[in-house]
């Protein structure tokens, strides 16, 4: 916070010795600041902070590096090896582009009379504090984006959090006493101004954070989310969703961060193994293939053997053959990599794999259409480039889906009357498949129908899974793959969230689910269990503690053992590794 003052004062203090010595006195007298205008357009401040708290979820060099963490795609993060200076740029982002932005518009809105513009803005100031306490557990609040205070004092999660739900109730009390007619922000890149769903947005953030408190022990967030379930207004169709749309051009550059930077020549991510067998009906499946499956990967091989002419993958390039794995042999990967090559062109990587990067980025399996706007997979098998789909993807922020999830595990593990767990999760699934359908036609890409699953298809893929729920106990902690309740309900949850990496690392730390194997090579230098502890937050940003004087200490707040406040759950020591 600090910073963003002092990038101000000294960009002016060189302006100043520029002129004097160059110019004379005549070009100081300038009252205005350009980089702080006095009254921008409110219409105006709306499009960049939305864009800046969407993007910082899915940017490879924001939030977007919590996936592997939340095991939903992979990388070298997956070893835990973390620093502060990693998150920088999201806290930066979430600040300075974000909340700067929006309380601009929340001071300067009563003078203007545009009361919608004041409360939407205050909706998504919440979400933006409820994503940085559930990432990092303190931020400064009252002292935040205030040119008052340079150096803004941080404040505990669990007293940041009450402050930001009494926010969404001041702003869902002044939408639902707006006067007729009156003006909405025209520049609304997500409802388009329209009340009724930011009602609906706003109501279901208050959800999403009393979900957390539930799992914390506040004993009052229960039946508050039981109101809520009962006449909470919540967004209950996709329609209604709280996502951001992306779009397709290259110039200016708008494309889905995820398209940006795989549909070309080097890639960041690896597709999680572990996520692939299970939709693929391989280890920890449904009885049949996902879906969505097609959707979510696009294969640019369609198999392969590392020992022919010409090969993408040859057999030293093989994930985990650090570790002894080899394609041809199924062995070797139960052994030393858990889940490994799934076959038919889905070249993963498994969680926790330390095995350098190869000269595979025409060859591992990448995003498909869903959420990115990359491909999808009719088994053309392409090498992906920048002309590949269209790059108008989503980052689902809180969702139909979503909200059908966290109903049910309030009922499944805080004891709420929130609804039947087991139609919740039915509605959920069948809720995010439709919408996985769907978005190939929003993003403009073709889904070749002879590879479309059909609703058949899909009915079955949802009865088995339900049957399989039916079949399993009630358990919270689980000893074996879709073991309890619990565990298939968290499975499936996890599946939805692959466009939401933050979404999928609250999931996992509230609940300590879905199960996951490890590889049982624990005792190998470079083991595939993670060496690190498990990040029980983010570590905070580095800029930050070093501009900041009144930001928390990492010493003091250590990111690999002390969890946010709401956190209290004990992490099985499969989270840890060899620690």
């Amino acid at each position: 916070m600090k910073l963003l003052y002092k990038l101000f004062t000294v960009s002016t203090m060189s302006m100043a010795l520029l002129l004097t010595t160059s110019c004379g006195e005549d070009f100081l007298d300038i009252n205005d600041n350009p980089n702080e205008p006095v009254n921008p357009s409110i219409d105006l401040l709306f499009p960049s902070a939305q864009v800046a708290y969407s993007t910082v979820i899915v940017h490879t060099t924001r939030l977007g590096e919590v996936g592997p963490i939340a095991q939903i795609y992979e990388s070298t993060d997956s070893q835990y090896e973390l620093g502060g200076a990693l998150f920088n740029n999201a806290w930066d982002n979430l600040f300075t582009l974000g909340l700067v932005n929006l309380d601009q518009v929340i001071t300067s809105a009563p003078e203007a009379d545009l009361p919608a513009h004041a409360a939407i803005a205050k909706l998504q100031k919440a979400y933006i504090y409820s994503i940085l306490i559930d990432m990092w557990g303190a931020a400064p609040f009252d002292e935040a984006v205030n040119t008052e205070f340079n150096e803004p004092t941080w404040e505990e999660g669990a007293v940041v959090y009450p402050k930001v739900i009494s926010l969404i109730d001041e702003a869902l009390g002044e939408l639902s006493v707006l006067p007729e007619d009156v003006p909405t922000p025209s520049s609304d890149l997500i409802y388009d101004g329209d009340v009724d769903k930011w009602i609906k947005m706003g109501n279901s953030l208050k959800l999403r954070m009393l979900i957390n408190l539930a799992n914390g022990g506040d004993a009052s967030a229960v039946g508050q989310i039981e109101s809520l379930a009962s006449n909470g207004n919540l967004i209950d169709s996709n329609s209604d969703n709280f996502e951001f749309q992306y779009g397709s051009t290259l110039a200016p550059e708008n494309r889905h961060r995820w398209h940006q930077n795989h549909y070309f020549a080097t890639k960041t991510y690896y597709m999680s193994n572990s996520l692939m067998a299970r939709m693929l009906n391989n280890t920890g499946g449904f009885g049949s293939v996902d879906p969505r499956t097609r959707y979510y990967f696009y294969r640019q091989i369609l198999d392969f053997d590392p020992t022919a002419d010409g090969a993408k993958v040859v057999r030293d390039d093989f994930p985990c053959f650090g570790y002894g794995a080899r394609f041809n042999d199924e062995t070797t990967w139960q052994s030393t990599c858990a889940y490994g090559y799934q076959g038919n062109g889905y070249v993963g990587r498994d969680h926790g794999d330390g095995t350098g990067i190869p000269n595979d980025d025409g060859a591992r399996t990448t995003f498909g259409v869903y959420p990115a706007g990359g491909l999808f997979d009719n088994d053309s098998g392409l090498s992906v480039g920048q002309s590949d789909g269209t790059g108008a993807g989503i980052v689902p922020m809180i969702t139909n889906s979503m909200v059908k999830f966290w109903l049910a595990e309030a009922a499944l593990f805080y004891g709420a009357n929130s609804g039947d767990p087991r139609d919740l999760l039915q509605q959920a699934m069948e809720a995010h498949i439709a919408e996985v359908q769907a978005f190939p036609g929003r993003a403009g890409v073709s889904a070749d129908a002879a590879f479309v699953p059909s609703a058949d298809d899909v009915a079955a893929y949802v009865n088995n899974t339900l049957a399989i729920y039916d079949a399993a106990p009630d358990n919270t902690e689980p000893t074996t793959l879709l073991g309890s309740k619990q565990d298939v309900w968290a499975a499936q949850f996890q599946i939805s969230l692959f466009g939401n990496p933050v979404e999928a690392y609250n999931l996992m730390r509230r609940t300590k689910l879905p199960l996951a194997l490890t590889a049982d090579n624990a005792n190998a230098s470079m083991s595939i269990i993670p060496t690190n502890p498990y990040p029980k937050r983010l570590p905070f940003p580095q800029d930050e503690i070093n501009t900041n004087p009144n930001a928390f200490r990492q010493s003091d707040v250590p990111w690999q053992t002390s969890p946010v406040f709401w956190d209290t759950k004990a992490y099985p020591r499969r989270f840890d590794g060899n620690n």
